[in-house]
């Protein structure tokens, strides 16, 4: 009989390290491959009619942020020539010839889903630009462009202003003198039949988006990746630059523009860049929230991005958390007294909005920080779910092919590295479609991995048996009695005690063993917001601590001269049945997990020992997954 876990993921066992582990019959790694077409063979989108559901859903692995030649900075900063249709035959496991005649991929494993999300605030400028019968290709913007200058002046000095390149675009803001605006209305259709062009219902699941690039004067990135459910999608309604790059705004359009059957998401993506407006407790301008602007934002915006290139924005160790797992892949330091720029503020973090929702809820009713975690790559060289830590050995994950490309994007002087490879999202989808991904996504089922394909699932409840999670009829038995990640925990009983949480993970195939679970539980209690890390589940037969709730450490070391890791160490699997052992029925609560692998070598480790020169601290990293929260609301509130 299979056991709970096995019933969980669907899954096939497979060989590997510290033996068997499991898969989900929707990984890709299980799929049909898929031989390298030119761009020629690709066909009208076929029906997803006929796609078997599965009830108890898939697991599914994604990318929704990745660029092409189309946007500006790729262009420019790493001179990428490879158009979306690039993006997405590499997405789905193609080998791809670059203009240069250089061979790229195929990725290790292919991709179920993606989205190009090419920046919105350039489409018309890069095509006006190597259009030779463009009237502005000759203007001295252009020329630089296609010489890969220019582009710190197209984004400071016009784009965050609000503004247009007037030798370019003509005029700027909603009038008929933007030529820029009217182009890039035209592109709109091509993104979204290339997207058409590439879905296939039940193997490869792609969605018409785009980035909105916000940035306003001042203040660090706001940007959203928009993302739409299928063909119903509205005309073009301006970029973030006709916008004046606010994010109400944003919001505002899409609730006017996207009416049913019409579905769209916005997902803020490094928020660690915001300079601690992002997620800050008021507006982008700095105004009071209002109810009216809260309902809109949390209905655009169910999702937030946790990890990317530019780094990890979960939570910073120092910025309202002691957790020193916090420290993971951090791109700024904390402000120092008097710097207002380049640096991490408390409000960047998503933990602390997670935290700080809570109270914004019991004011206004509204929780527009309500947030499904995900993560992607944020890829510039049309490479989608290239996240693999040993793949950059010639260069660097964000622009430059060859590593050349000096910060804040690649290499530092002491031969150390502030970006990484990327995440990819994950969600439990009944099939791989596109209404299925998008609801999956829609109502929170997702989670994030910082790079390998670790699943994770997770349920919480008030009645579950201490052994649901090895029950044969655990995701059954777990739907019916309470609620999967992206869930609020139904009413409380008047006889139950505290809330109880099932989890599992598995490995992937591809990566190191897992080495522990943990819950984090954030609360609202007297006005002010609290957090504790759980640690819940440990391998290698370790137990928490009943008093300090973590795991002893279970040895796993890498010999970074080697990238080697300890043999024997961690799990395939870990699960468990937890019950919060500090639960108030009066305070406003959310929890979700974090799973963690043994330590691995870092990308600039391989690169390092591939290169044969001294290797940059940190040397290695600890790869992992989030979990999207489930939330408590007492009753009486």
């Amino acid at each position: 009989m299979a056991t709970g876990v096995e019933r969980l993921v669907g899954a096939v066992a497979v060989a590997g390290l510290g033996g068997a582990f499991l898969f989900g019959p929707a990984d890709p790694g299980t799929r049909r491959p898929v031989a390298p077409a030119p761009v020629a063979t690709l066909s009208a989108a076929p029906t997803a009619q006929d796609v078997p559901a599965n009830p108890e859903r898939n697991a599914y692995f994604g990318d929704v942020h990745v660029h092409s030649s189309w946007s500006l900075d790729a262009y420019t900063l790493g001179g990428n020539r490879d158009e979306p249709d690039v993006a997405y035959r590499f997405g789905r496991g193609d080998t791809i010839r670059r203009p240069d005649g250089s061979i790229l991929g195929p990725l290790a494993v292919p991709l179920d889903f993606m989205a190009v999300t090419d920046h919105d605030a350039w489409l018309g400028e890069v095509h006006s630009c190597v259009d030779t019968s463009d009237q502005a290709y000759d203007t001295p913007t252009c020329r630089q462009v296609r010489a890969m200058e220019g582009f710190g002046q197209l984004y400071g000095r016009f784009g965050r202003q609000g503004l247009r390149p007037p030798d370019i675009c003509g005029e700027s803001g909603y009038g008929p003198g933007n030529r820029c605006l009217e182009r890039a209305g035209h592109l709109w259709h091509e993104i979204q039949k290339n997207a058409d062009a590439f879905y296939e219902p039940g193997t490869f699941t792609t969605f018409a988006a785009y980035e909105w690039t916000g940035q306003p004067p001042g203040i660090g990135h706001l940007h959203r990746n928009v993302i739409f459910r299928g063909e119903a999608v509205p005309e073009w309604g301006g970029s973030a630059v006709e916008m004046q790059n606010r994010p109400e705004r944003l919001w505002e359009w899409l609730e006017k523009a996207c009416v049913s059957p019409c579905q769209v998401m916005s997902i803020p993506h490094n928020t660690n860049w915001s300079e601690g407006v992002s997620m800050a407790p008021n507006n982008s301008d700095g105004s009071p929230f209002t109810e009216e602007i809260l309902k809109r934002r949390a209905w655009a915006e169910p999702l937030v991005e946790v990890f990317q290139i530019k780094g990890g924005s979960e939570c910073y160790t120092g910025l309202g958390t002691t957790d020193e797992e916090c420290g993971f892949e951090k791109y700024y330091e904390i402000c120092k007294p008097g710097q207002g720029s380049n640096c991490a503020y408390a409000s960047d973090y998503v933990r602390n909005a997670l935290k700080s929702g809570l109270r914004i809820e019991e004011e206004f009713g509204v929780n527009p920080f309500k947030y499904g975690l995900i993560a992607s790559p944020d890829g510039h060289k049309s490479t989608p779910g290239d996240v693999d830590e040993d793949a950059f050995v010639t260069e660097s994950p964000k622009f430059a092919h060859d590593g050349s490309l000096a910060g804040p994007y690649g290499e530092r002087q002491d031969g150390g590295n502030i970006t990484n490879p990327g995440g990819l999202v994950g969600v439990w989808a009944d099939r791989n479609t596109r209404e299925s991904i998008f609801d999956a996504m829609k109502r929170k089922e997702t989670f994030a991995t910082s790079g390998p394909r670790i699943h994770v699932r997770f349920f919480g409840g008030w009645a579950y048996p201490n052994d649901l999670h090895s029950r044969s009829d655990v995701v059954g038995q777990a739907d019916a009695g309470g609620v999967p990640m992206g869930g609020d925990l139904p009413s409380r009983p008047p006889t139950a005690g505290a809330p109880r949480f099932v989890v599992w993970a598995t490995k992937d195939a591809r990566s190191a063993n897992l080495q522990k679970v943990q819950i984090v539980k954030g609360w609202s209690s007297g006005g002010e917001t609290h957090e504790r890390v759980y640690d819940v589940a440990c391998a290698d037969g370790l137990t928490p601590d009943p008093n300090t709730h973590t795991c002893t450490d279970n040895g796993a070391r890498v010999d970074v001269t080697t990238c080697n890791i300890t043999a024997g160490k961690g799990a395939a699997q870990l699960s468990t049945t937890w019950t919060d052992p500090e639960f108030s029925p009066a305070d406003r609560a959310f929890y979700y997990v974090r799973v963690l692998e043994n330590p691995t070598c870092r990308w600039t480790t391989h690169r390092a020992l591939a290169r044969k020169s001294p290797i940059p601290e940190p040397s290695t990293i600890k790869e992992r997954a989030w979990s999207s929260p489930i939330w408590y609301t007492p009753p009486s509130q």
